[in-house]
């Protein structure tokens, strides 16, 4: 005779169904970004801005949902989204688990000796041509500073975001219509105030463009839009740790 075990489960905890809730609805968003990327790539003719926003607009309202699950009461998917963390220096995004650098010291007078300055720029590559390096002072300062010694914060693993991770702390707004008055951020800069200091300039993520040789992605934190730059302007920066889920 034949007996048929069966293993007993244990009922989900509150963190966990919030762990589950994050992965899938982060993975709905990167599908998003990534399918108005292949538009782009296959010469599409489209509003991409506006196809962005309605990405992030979609992901951040999971966030809001959150709070009306009863399920989720007492996780980490409860309160405010984004937490000062490491005496301030730090922001945990709740959403995406991600932590970002906060930054200081926005006078207008860039500090190069001070990697956390709002006011500095760097680049990603010094090499503009066919082939791109990694040689631009994200690389040769920026990010060898921070994970320099014990490491910002404690951690060594900061990196450069890429442009699925730099537009999720975007502000939220829904766009309706084409990209412009109906569809732009409505605070300036469009960045919650735990991150520190921030201009409403376009910061460098680490994703490279297809469309275009020699191009990234940046996102505005003044209209809250993704634009393609060169490897080799300098703009703002803002590190991040963590990984995808």
């Amino acid at each position: 005779m034949l007996f048929c075990a069966t293993m007993a489960r244990a009922t989900p905890t509150e963190q966990q169904r919030c762990d589950y809730a994050r992965i899938n609805a982060w993975k709905t968003y990167v599908s998003c970004v990534h399918t108005v990327q292949a538009k782009i790539a296959k010469a599409v003719a489209f509003d991409a801005i506006a196809a962005f926003a309605r990405c992030r607009h979609g992901y951040f309202k999971k966030w809001t949902a959150f709070q009306s699950n009863t399920s989720l009461a007492g996780s980490t998917c409860i309160g405010a989204r984004f937490t000062p963390t490491d005496g301030g220096t730090t922001v945990t995004d709740n959403l995406s688990g991600l932590v970002w650098e906060t930054k200081t010291n926005k006078d207008i007078k860039a500090n190069l000796a001070d990697v956390h300055d709002a006011d500095n720029d760097y680049s990603l590559s010094t090499n503009p041509g066919t082939i791109y390096k990694e040689n631009g002072t994200i690389f040769t300062d920026f990010l060898p500073t921070l994970n320099g010694g014990g490491g910002f914060a404690g951690s060594n693993g900061w990196r450069l975001p890429n442009v699925v991770e730099l537009q999720s702390i975007v502000l939220d707004f829904r766009c309706k219509g084409i990209a412009g008055p109906n569809c732009t951020c409505g605070s300036y800069p469009c960045i919650d105030g735990a991150f520190g200091p921030t201009y409403p300039a376009d910061y460098l993520s680490a994703t490279t463009t297809i469309d275009s040789e020699g191009g990234a992605w940046d996102v505005s934190f003044s209209h809250g839009g993704a634009n393609g730059t060169s490897w080799s302007t300098s703009l703002k920066v803002r590190a991040v740790r963590g990984g995808s889920w």
